[in-house]
């Protein structure tokens, strides 16, 4: 009786793509891209602040 079970894992095979257009569009598609952070939620300090600036100079 066996008691070593080794499972290999899949193999993936790409099929040949023949269109360039496509194969261009897969290529950028899987290029890195930049990563960027944006962060709205700190702006209403900002704002807070241009407010009481124009508050003072209507007073």
């Amino acid at each position: 009786m066996t008691t070593n079970m080794v499972r290999e894992s899949a193999k993936i095979y790409e099929f040949p793509v023949r269109n360039l257009q496509r194969l261009k569009e897969m290529r950028d598609r899987a290029a890195v891209k930049p990563v960027i952070y944006e962060s709205g939620a700190a702006s209403w300090y900002h704002e807070e602040a241009i407010r009481e600036a124009d508050e003072t100079r209507k007073q």
